[in-house]
């Protein structure tokens, strides 16, 4: 538990930059009115360069800190950031849709329909 602690201690900056980095190119896109197509087209570069870079921190966490066997890093690399990555944006949101009675309720993949 210590080691963990540790862990999010160090990361905590990087983690808070780069929420807060967000936020500020999102604040942008809304106040200097950046036209749908623009911000849709900008999406599909930085989500998936998103994804990317997810993919390629948890696998180099697990190798720095776990086994060096390649089905062991791809196994990681893919639940640790597109798992996680699809719990978040489908079947979190689908829950919740569910919970509320949304009318039109349905688990999206917009990486995959897109």
């Amino acid at each position: 538990m210590k080691h963990i602690c540790r862990e999010l201690k160090a990361h905590a900056p990087s983690t808070v930059f780069g929420a807060l980095t967000g936020i500020a190119i999102m604040a942008v896109i809304v106040y200097a009115k950046v036209p749908r197509a623009a911000s849709e087209a900008l999406f599909w570069v930085l989500h998936p360069l998103h994804v990317l870079l997810s993919v390629l921190v948890t696998t180099g966490m697990h190798r720095l800190h776990g086994k060096r066997k390649l089905w062991s890093k791809v196994i990681i690399g893919y639940v640790g950031s597109i798992g996680i990555a699809t719990l978040s944006d489908s079947i979190i949101p689908f829950l919740g849709e569910w919970l509320v009675g949304l009318p039109r309720k349905g688990m999206r993949l917009a990486f995959i329909e897109k």
